[in-house]
């Protein structure tokens, strides 16, 4: 068999053996059954895979250094994870070992970032005890099995984002359909019809209309206009009940019409004001929704004066299971965004016991094309 057909076929065997590992995501136990698939059919000296930090999975031939949990120590894997670009390390002495007159028989690397979205979020390296071997083949071997891997990657995170999405529109869909939402907004329907017949008939137009909504809604993003317009609904539908003690108001910049936001987004923030923020606190309070473009990303707002998330709660908002209220829960829609966006567009959440909540959503301004448009 030609070096060429090696190649090949090294790289197709193990895109088929790691694939099961890859689509679970990259961790600890999945990393280290991928070392273990390329270290045999590679028949390389020793692989390793990291994320940013730490040394998740190792296997072959090595040191005390080199095992899991290490952090990332070398300079040649920090400059890959920076660079996003792939090094050889043709030397003992680039390997930089912290232990003292260590045996190590390993001589050269080849270190190949991992990538997801054109984010490096890890790396693959090949090891040889010999440095003569790294050029050439191994070289190849190291950025092909790289690239392999971040594209099963990438096809594993678009994988669980669409199920994301497809769960938002599933429990916003039983939530707003559950039986005590109905209850109360039909009772004060009923309260209405014997004091105000017209304000009950439009409370009842505005929740068929609510959950037609809910019904039909099925691609991931919408303008940011439609959202505010279900939001509006909800919030109108919950002041008939809660009267004067929920007090609302909607701004928007012109600037931020037909901008593009991710399903469902918005309203699971208005919906957690009002019951966990403005419902427990006598005499309600107010709740101000507000969206303005500032450069080339769409911010949107979500600020009540309730009672506000005790200091011991907010470490865990986003922590998934917690916060389902009515809607998804402050964890779905924080999981959604930086699953579509990178960490950085995380929901950012400020609070004071018993003077309110501020939460803020930031997004890359898209519009109706799908491309990203600065603002003028």
């Amino acid at each position: 068999m030609t070096a060429e057909w090696t190649f090949l076929d090294h790289t197709f065997r193990i895109g088929e053996e790691t694939l099961p590992y890859v689509r679970q995501g990259l961790n600890e136990e999945t990393a280290q059954k991928i070392c273990e698939i390329i270290r045999d059919i590679a028949e390389v000296d020793a692989v390793a895979v990291t994320d940013r930090q730490t040394i998740l999975g190792y296997a072959g031939l090595g040191c005390p250094f080199m095992v899991r949990h290490q952090p990332i120590l070398t300079r040649a894997t920090r400059h890959v994870l920076a660079t996003g670009r792939l090094r050889l390390v043709a030397s003992k002495a680039d390997f930089e070992c912290p232990i003292a007159g260590c045996p190590c028989p390993l001589q050269a690397a080849v270190i190949a970032p991992l990538k997801v979205r054109d984010q490096v979020v890890g790396t693959l390296k090949l090891y040889r005890t010999h440095r003569s071997d790294i050029p050439g083949l191994m070289h190849r071997l190291g950025a092909g099995i790289a690239q392999l891997l971040s594209l099963q990657m990438e096809l594993a995170e678009a994988e669980r984002l669409r199920e994301l999405a497809a769960r938002a529109r599933l429990e916003a869909l039983q939530a707003q359909i559950r039986p005590h939402f109905l209850f109360n907004t039909l009772n004060t329907v009923l309260m209405f019809s014997r004091t105000d017949p017209d304000r009950a008939r439009d409370l009842l137009v505005k929740l068929a209309v609510f959950l037609r909504r809910a019904l039909t809604v099925r691609d991931e993003f919408i303008r940011l206009e439609d959202e505010l317009e279900y939001v509006q609904m909800y919030l109108e539908i919950e002041q008939a009940r809660f009267g004067e003690n929920l007090r609302f108001r909607v701004r928007i910049d012109p600037r931020a019409f037909g901008c593009l936001v991710p399903v469902l987004t918005i309203q699971p923030l208005v919906e957690n004001a009002v019951v966990h923020g403005l419902a427990p606190r006598e005499g309600g309070g107010r709740l101000t929704v507000a969206a303005r473009v500032r450069g080339d990303h769409l911010h949107v707002v979500v600020a009540d004066s309730g009672v506000g998330i005790p200091a011991a709660l907010r470490q865990e908002i986003f922590r998934p299971g917690v916060g389902k209220g009515m809607g998804l829960g402050l964890s779905n829609v924080n999981q959604r965004l930086v699953g579509l966006y990178g960490e950085a567009y995380g929901l950012r959440v400020r609070s004071r016991p018993g003077r309110g909540t501020l939460v803020r959503l930031v997004v890359p301004v898209r519009r109706q094309s799908g491309k990203e448009e600065p603002a003028s």
